[in-house]
């Protein structure tokens, strides 16, 4: 007896010093959470629904992910939904009337929109990497400039009359998915390669854990800091084109507030918002619990008021729940 209870324990200790030993807290709030709205509206975990909740967080679990890099990395950046915006106003442009003078095919659209947030990216790492400006101001700084650049861009008006060839983006099915859901997909799982695959995500990772560390080590850390704003700008224009694309429209205010959505998810799907932690699933479930809370108060006819209180009080646990976990992670590497 004293033999199994001894295993159980050490089982229990392992479970305890694991890295998705975090998310059970999270998994468990997904199922309660499920089994709640499923006995008040019937109808929440049917195939139909759960559909709805993945379409419902494509764009802001892309949003969540590009948010991703620079925070795991130690920084921040707020320019996420406008960059969004500008990446779907831009594409539609592209494929409809032209971005000043020049009108092309989807797929080039999507290549040239990608390439124009870039420049927001690189405009964020120079000014991070190559300065002592906090990320925080100077992607507050960005965030306000860009979207200002997508009210020029547009001419204050929606971009409309677009081709079905780009609406298929979300409303199109591959094996009865749609292609949205597939597009996310791919995103997390790359994200999810990049991270714990290679040595440029063991990179950031170390660079987010110590600055100072990384830099003594020999990692080039001002190339990596600058080159996670590059992709999160490339993410958040391929969310701003799937949003265009269900919404049949690009308008200048496109994804306003969707960045608080993004840092909820990570947050609650355990990205440490001081960097050096984090995990794909971890951010893919906490868009996941974002999108449940928006599509079961719906069904369960509660305000959209309300869904605002919820989400924060989902941040504020989230952050006590991580320095909760801290403490337990020290305790069992002593």
């Amino acid at each position: 007896m004293k033999s199994e209870k001894r295993n159980n324990m050490t089982l229990f200790e392992r479970l305890k010093g694991s890295r998705y030993f975090e998310l059970s807290g999270l998994i468990c709030l997904i199922i309660l959470y499920s089994v709640i709205v499923q006995s008040r509206s019937g109808n929440f975990l049917t195939l139909g629904n759960i559909n709805n909740i993945l379409k419902e967080i494509v764009v802001y679990g892309i949003l969540a992910s590009a948010l991703t890099f620079p925070l795991i990395n130690g920084t921040f950046d707020l320019s996420i939904e406008s960059t969004c915006a500008l990446g779907g106003t831009c594409c539609a442009l592209l494929i409809t009337d032209g971005l000043f003078g020049l009108k092309t095919n989807l797929f080039f659209a999507v290549i040239l929109s990608m390439l124009i947030c870039s420049i927001v990216g690189v405009a964020n790492g120079l000014l991070v990497s190559r300065t002592k400006i906090d990320p925080f101001i100077v992607t507050l700084g960005t965030q306000t400039a860009v979207r200002g650049i997508v009210y020029i861009v547009c001419n204050n008006s929606a971009v409309t009359s677009l081709p079905e060839s780009f609406k298929y983006l979300s409303s199109g099915k591959v094996l009865g998915i749609s292609v949205s859901i597939w597009i996310l997909i791919l995103v997390f799982v790359m994200m999810a390669l990049i991270l714990g695959k290679t040595s440029y995500g063991r990179k950031i990772y170390a660079i987010g854990g110590s600055y100072t560390a990384a830099y003594i080590s020999g990692i080039n850390v001002k190339k990596i800091r600058f080159s996670t704003y590059i992709i999160s700008a490339a993410l958040s224009c391929i969310a701003g084109i799937l949003s265009t694309a269900r919404v049949g429209s690009a308008t200048p205010n496109a994804a306003s507030g969707y960045a608080t959505i993004a840092i909820s998810a990570c947050a609650i799907g355990g990205v440490a918002l001081t960097g050096g932690k984090g995990l794909t699933i971890g951010v893919f479930l906490g868009a996941l619990m974002m999108g449940m809370i928006t599509n079961g108060m719906n069904l369960m006819f509660i305000g959209s008021n309300w869904q605002y209180v919820v989400r924060g009080c989902l941040m504020v646990i989230a952050v006590f729940y991580a320095q909760w976990f801290s403490k337990i992670s020290n305790k069992t590497n002593k």
